[in-house]
């Protein structure tokens, strides 16, 4: 199996004092992820990787390296709920005994609540047709939930995580919530060697896309996935941090100089949405389609939301106007 950056999987190594990263291998364009297993006075696994036999043995086997079997291990955090990181939950905590632990707005998605599931499925059909998305594509939102059904088995998390709090049994660890990526996302910090496990928050070869996702409450708007993310990694900048243990990739060293690259480049792209919008207003999807001609049909919600994540960017600052035509919003200079 072939690392994202090219290098063959090798066996568990320790990125930091206590530290020890297990490569899981994925079906996913990304790449393999990273797990992460924490000793100290309370033996933790940072996420679990997919459900699928070869992420398992992996998994298993990383363990067995390290000279630890899963029912050694007492807990396991996970960074949020995109099942590259989650799938495997209920398989281990089965073996293992292990408890659980997620942000609160991960749990409807480890659980698999059927009626969130159903409210989520809805709210991608208003926002897709909302978005000029057309008819023949609304099969990728299908496509999403038998993605679940099938990396991602109905897991119950035992403990709730929040900003800031020490992590249970690891008091040296302290919880950050870093939503963008997904709304439950989660770092881990050290501030003793300023070492961070930082999910999928920060990558140091690919930009991580800030999902839209829908909203907590029914009655609330979509959150401003974008907007988070950007705070979150300024959060971030503002942190002494010596290394990120990403859960994709290679470790982060230089992450300052990192967060104010991802910065600018959305700069970059809210002023191409700008002259694209010169010719005239256009919808989400053809804005999505002209940012992204190689990928927007094959990496819809991908490319959709990093075109509405820009398009919230420039609504914020009063650079472009919205109507509704026919049940679809437009968007014009």
């Amino acid at each position: 199996m072939t690392h994202p950056t090219g290098r063959t999987q090798s066996m568990p190594q320790e990125t930091a004092p206590g530290v020890y990263q297990i490569v899981i291998p994925t079906p996913f364009s990304v790449g393999p992820v990273n797990v992460y297993l924490i000793t100290g006075s309370s033996l933790t696994l940072v996420d679990v990787g997919p459900n699928t036999p070869a992420a398992w043995e992996a998994l298993q086997g990383g363990l067995k390296a390290l000279g630890y079997k899963a029912e050694d291990v007492q807990q396991v955090i996970l960074t949020h709920h995109h099942v590259d990181h989650c799938g495997l939950l209920r398989r281990f905590c089965a073996e293992s005994g292990a408890r659980s632990y997620a942000h609160p707005l991960a749990v409807p998605y480890v659980e698999m609540d059927k009626e969130f599931m159903e409210f989520h499925n809805q709210f991608f059909f208003r926002l897709y047709r909302e978005s000029g998305v057309p008819e023949r594509l609304m099969t990728v939102i299908d496509k999403f939930y038998q993605l679940m059904m099938t990396f991602c088995e109905p897991a119950r998390i035992d403990g709730l995580l929040k900003h800031e709090q020490p992590l249970p049994g690891l008091p040296e660890w302290k919880v950050l919530y870093t939503p963008g990526h997904a709304q439950s996302h989660l770092s881990l910090y050290r501030s003793s060697d300023q070492v961070m496990i930082g999910g999928d928050h920060i990558l140091k070869r690919i930009s991580s896309n800030a999902f839209i996702e829908p909203p907590r409450d029914r009655s609330q708007a979509r959150p401003l996935t974008l907007v988070q993310y950007r705070t979150a990694l300024q959060m971030c900048a503002d942190i002494d941090i010596r290394l990120v243990l990403p859960g994709h990739g290679e470790v982060v060293t230089e992450h300052r100089e990192l967060i104010a690259s991802r910065l600018q480049r959305n700069w970059e792209r809210t002023d191409t949405l700008r002259r694209l919008l010169r010719d005239g207003e256009k919808t989400a999807f053809e804005l999505s389609a002209l940012l992204f001609p190689e990928l927007y049909e094959k990496e819809l919600p991908l490319t959709l939301s990093e075109t509405l994540g820009h398009i919230d960017l420039l609504t914020i600052l009063h650079q472009i106007e919205i109507r509704r035509r026919d049940g679809v919003f437009v968007y014009s200079l």
